[in-house]
């Protein structure tokens, strides 16, 4: 690494963290949840997800760590305070790849934070995810092929990284070959070598020392992952008819910015514009062309195939699509001087970083914003240590993580099947509950009503059931 860029990546990534860390979110998405149960259970099984298959076992190690130092906290912590790191790392990298590209040291930085406090990379550092891992080593191998003499293995090692933090960034694959194929023509060999030698080798290791299939269907449904991710656990592509599906991934393409839906007229305007002035001036400069360009616009394309196929209205996938946007904005600031464009960056900093931080960092950080957290813990406080709870979405994670009850999921006991799961766990002696919320939430409420419901709590704007027979005398003597 050139003098230059160690200075500017030893600058962006302390201060980036320390943006990151000024707020906790209290989000909590479901994955993330879900991955810090896996790593306190230490579960290698489900840590090493076929679709992201490093970031479980990174946050375990990262935790492991953090506890060799004297931390005796839970696991989401640590695997948030992980991608505050990934985070930044992914922004200092990003100022590295804008030096190489002739920018000065302050202007790689500024352009460095307009990435760190657009919508989708700030808020993402934040959370316990996996798709930062992704982002880092997909602008680590971007930077790679963007240097003066490009080493294709490492360029493909760094790929396959960003692939094991999530399998969507072979999609920055076909830019990445462009280039090589460009400047070093024999390089493409060894670059798909390394790529798949790397990918091999992990998924191999994870499958023989963690998964441990039992056959040909097991190897499916772990590679398959949130595609099979359904109670048939067959195969289901997450997709939209073409028209929704690109008017979905247009307005992402605004909200990884600034999220702005939601929110009243003005300042919905505000933060639509505050997005299209980045999304204009990278289009300048796609439009314009040159090798990087091209390079860049390849990059977006490549995304954009598959995710305006999968989930295009999923904002998590689009995290890696900034880089790209961020590189061609900042090239298509050139018409304007120097200072100039060190000024319009900054105003754009100073306007989306508050406008974010409004729109989106300051409500997740408040514990209150998040109905389904303030929901486990006040179900904690009112049911035995023994009892089962109803639960529907987030639920499902955050009763055995924050209240530490056993969560009775009803879409895994669908029609009759569900009285006579209600039905074990009453002769066994394991009492059930449900709060409001969740039976109007789970669609069973009538069954769950007629199987029979007695109020056993109520305050703060909930409402907490027993859930047996004997609440209901005439089901109870049907039953009999």
């Amino acid at each position: 690494m050139r003098r230059d860029e160690l200075r500017v990546a030893a600058g962006v990534l302390p201060a980036v963290l320390l943006l990151d860390m000024s707020w906790r979110s209290y989000f909590f998405n479901f994955d993330g949840v879900a991955c810090a149960i896996a790593v306190e259970l230490k579960d290698f099984r489900h840590l090493v997800h076929g679709n992201h298959l490093a970031y479980g076992v990174l946050g375990w190690l990262f935790d492991a760590a953090l506890r060799g130092f004297g931390y005796r906290g839970g696991a989401l912590w640590s695997l948030q305070l992980l991608d505050g790191l990934l985070g930044a790392a992914g922004a200092a990298a990003f100022a590295s790849i804008l030096i190489r590209a002739g920018r000065t040291t302050r202007e790689a930085a500024l352009a460095a934070a307009a990435l760190a406090v657009s919508q989708a990379w700030w808020f993402w550092s934040l959370e316990a995810q996996v798709y930062m891992l992704g982002a880092l080593f997909a602008a680590l191998a971007a930077r790679e092929v963007l240097g003066e003499n490009p080493r294709p293995a490492v360029a493909g090692a760094l790929a396959a990284a960003a692939a094991l933090g999530h399998v969507g960034h072979l999609m920055a694959v076909p830019a990445l070959l462009w280039l090589l194929s460009r400047r070093k023509p024999a390089s493409t060999r060894a670059f798909l070598l390394s790529l798949t030698g790397v990918l091999i080798a992990a998924y191999l290791a994870a499958g023989a020392l963690a998964v441990r299939p039992s056959g040909a269907r097991d190897v499916r449904l772990w590679l398959l992952g949130s595609a099979a991710l359904n109670t048939k656990r067959s195969f289901l592509w997450h997709g939209a008819a073409p028209p929704a599906a690109l008017k979905s991934w247009s307005l992402m393409t605004l909200r990884i910015f600034c999220e702005f839906t939601g929110l009243p007229g003005v300042i919905k305007a505000a933060g639509v514009v505050l997005a299209l002035l980045p999304l204009a001036a990278a289009a300048r400069a796609a439009r314009r062309g040159g090798e990087t360009a091209r390079f860049w616009t390849l990059w977006l394309a490549g995304y954009a195939a598959l995710y305006l196929c999968w989930e295009p209205y999923t904002i998590v996938y689009r995290i890696g699509d900034l880089i790209g946007l961020w590189a061609l904005a900042d090239m298509g600031l050139d018409a304007l001087p120097e200072a100039a464009r060190a000024w319009s960056l900054s105003a754009w900093i100073a306007a989306a970083g508050f406008y974010n931080w409004r729109a989106q960092i300051a409500p997740n950080a408040d514990p209150a914003a998040n109905a389904d957290y303030a929901e486990a813990l006040w179900t904690a406080e009112r049911t035995p240590a023994d009892a089962w709870a109803l639960a529907v979405g987030r639920g499902q994670v955050y009763l055995p993580y924050f209240a530490h009850r056993r969560p009775l999921n009803p879409l895994y006991w669908p029609g009759a099947s569900l009285e006579a799961r209600l039905d074990a766990l009453a002769a066994s002696g394991q009492p059930v509950f449900a709060t409001d919320r969740a039976l109007a939430a789970s669609e069973r409420e009538p069954e769950l009503r007629a199987y029979g419901v007695e109020p056993a709590a109520s305050s703060d704007g909930l409402t907490l059931y027993r859930v047996r027979r004997e609440a209901n005398p005439t089901a109870k003597a049907g039953k009999d």
